[in-house]
């Protein structure tokens, strides 16, 4: 299943450690898609600030639910439709107009980047 090329987005890919997600963002980088790779809140700010923006952030297995929704509560102030897929921790949603989920899969395999590039493709444009 690809995306369109009009729908590849920039995503930011917050990991503990790279290897349970490195498939999935290799997959993806080589489909077209643009993946910056932050470890906390504070590079995941640097990264999001410095890109001008992702359109979807994506939380490894092993990231913890504080850092998960630290991020995302961090990342929403300043873009609160910032939709986000968790492959591991559930991420808060509320009081947030974003589209938020969690997956029960591995991010490496076929039915984890399945889901992923559904959720991607169910977003509705930005401008």
């Amino acid at each position: 299943m690809l995306l369109p090329p009009e729908r590849r987005f920039d995503l930011l890919a917050v990991l503990g450690d790279e290897r349970p997600m490195q498939s999935l963002l290799s997959s993806l980088s080589e489909q077209g898609f643009t993946i910056d790779v932050a470890t906390d809140a504070k590079s995941a700010r640097d990264v999001f600030f410095s890109s001008g923006g992702h359109h979807c952030v994506v939380f490894g297995p092993d990231v913890t639910p504080g850092v998960a929704h630290a991020i995302a509560r961090s990342l929403r102030e300043v873009d609160p439709a910032l939709p986000a897929l968790s492959f591991g921790p559930k991420v808060e949603t509320e009081g947030q107009e974003s589209r938020t989920e969690s997956l029960r899969l591995h991010p490496s395999s076929r039915a984890g980047h399945g889901a992923l590039l559904r959720f991607l493709r169910e977003l509705p444009e930005r401008g």
